[in-house]
């Protein structure tokens, strides 16, 4: 954390660079506390993004919300959307156009102003890769007075500008490791908010209470559930019943999961992984976020920490 701080007092552009559940969140909410009064950090989210006109409206909010926050910064932002009204957004020239406004109104009343972009990954923008995003953003932080911090699982910055997290093991945390130790850390997959949650919600006797673990991300999983074809969500649900799949598209697969044609999955399989709901490791191919892994699985499997 003090890296971290030291490096944006420099006002050099960060990456915090980590796997789900490496704890780049935590950090970020940790330098938010020690930075205030030194810097503003203007927070940018892209999950439930799909449309250009979507990304430059969620900007322009999360501007004001930030200005309304810091009196030299208020002002000037309610004079630049009164004179600024975008119109329907088609492209990314109506987007790079916004910024590039922004960061000027920026520069000119000289602020102090990190952009954070929390997981670029999952906007979901047609004909919007990630790369293309964070370079936008990129351009635009060359002001001196300008910054971009980026939380991403993907490099989107130079190697020097990287501080790399990496998932403890078991080891780490608690020394001498118990066999519950071990399953709970193993249910997480590494992601160490969940793992705090799994250990709440176990008893003393080892019982994990999966309704209460899951509960305040249900509705949050139901509405992810209408995002998906009725093929994506079964792969989904095929994918969550082990721990990975190295062959999905095996006839013997297909035929347990009632998936249909193994041209019509990989079609399936092939957005899911565009859109980083489901990752190829090693191992083969698995859920992304642990939460909706586990979740699939208890829900479908009535799988739990044994």
């Amino acid at each position: 954390m003090q890296d971290a701080y030291d490096r944006i007092m420099a006002r050099e552009n960060l990456q915090f660079h980590g796997q789900v559940g490496a704890g780049k969140s935590y950090l970020l909410n940790e330098l938010k506390q020690k930075l205030r009064g030194r810097r503003i950090l203007l927070e940018l989210e892209f999950k439930g993004i799909y449309q250009m006109e979507e990304l430059v409206q969620s900007l322009r909010r999360r501007v004001e919300n930030t200005s309304d926050q810091n009196a030299g910064l208020e002002y000037q932002v309610k004079r630049l959307h009164q004179e600024y009204l975008p119109g329907p957004a088609q492209d990314l020239s109506e987007f790079k156009n916004y910024l590039e406004r922004l960061a000027g109104l920026i520069f000119t009343i000289g602020l102090d102003v990190v952009i954070c972009l929390k997981e670029p990954e999952y906007c979901e923008v047609p004909n919007l890769d990630t790369e293309t995003l964070s370079q936008a953003f990129l351009e635009v932080c060359r002001a001196s007075n300008l910054q971009l911090l980026v939380l991403s699982e993907e490099t989107l910055l130079p190697e020097k500008f990287k501080i790399k997290l990496q998932s403890p093991a078991a080891i780490d945390i608690w020394g001498e490791v118990s066999s519950l130790e071990e399953k709970q850390l193993r249910y997480s997959k590494g992601n160490l908010a969940f793992l705090k949650a799994i250990i709440e919600h176990t008893n003393q006797s080892g019982k994990l209470n999966c309704r209460m673990l899951f509960k305040s991300h249900e509705q949050q999983f139901q509405m992810l559930r209408k995002r998906f074809t009725t093929l994506q969500w079964n792969l989904l649900r095929a994918l969550a019943g082990s721990e990975s799949v190295n062959q999905p598209h095996a006839f013997n697969f297909l035929v347990e999961h009632k998936l249909g044609a193994a041209s019509s999955v990989e079609r399936a399989l092939r957005n899911l992984l565009d859109t980083g709901y489901v990752l190829r490791t090693e191992d083969g191919y698995e859920l992304k976020d642990p939460w909706l892994h586990r979740w699939i699985q208890h829900l479908y499997y009535h799988k739990d920490l044994s």
